[in-house]
């Protein structure tokens, strides 16, 4: 405990010196841009073919929130796992994609957030 203690008090006196108070914040960190393309907002109709968690097959009409080439995410009121694959159709393009669900997140009672990635880049689909 007490080299945090001696630690925390060089780290006090270090700041004081270059001028800094306590209550000066340390500025705000930025995180690079990870993805590959830039994901733009979307809201577009689309129906989805998998397999429920109990295994049982579903399909279900989704609202597409955001996307770029490499993947997407979209509404989804059925819950899915991470590493599943999913068949999407994109209702006002008709065109099909095979994905793999990399996150889903409760967002309410009824519906969860599907992020997923394409396995090869379709900037085509969305």
């Amino acid at each position: 405990m007490s080299r945090i203690y001696e630690a925390l008090k060089r780290a006090q006196e270090s700041r004081s010196k270059s001028g800094l108070t306590a209550s000066d914040g340390l500025g705000i960190m930025e995180m690079p841009e990870r993805r590959a393309d830039r994901r733009q907002e979307l809201d577009d109709a689309l129906i989805v073919y998998g397999y429920a968690v109990d295994e049982a097959p579903f399909y279900e009409q989704a609202r597409a929130v955001k996307g770029n080439s490499q993947g997407g995410m979209f509404l989804l009121a059925v819950p899915v796992s991470e590493g599943q694959e999913l068949l999407l159709i994109n209702n006002r393009t008709s065109q099909e994609q095979l994905c793999r669900v990399v996150n889903f997140m409760v967002r309410d009672a009824q519906t969860g957030e599907v992020s997923v990635a394409f396995p090869v880049a379709n900037p085509e689909f969305w």
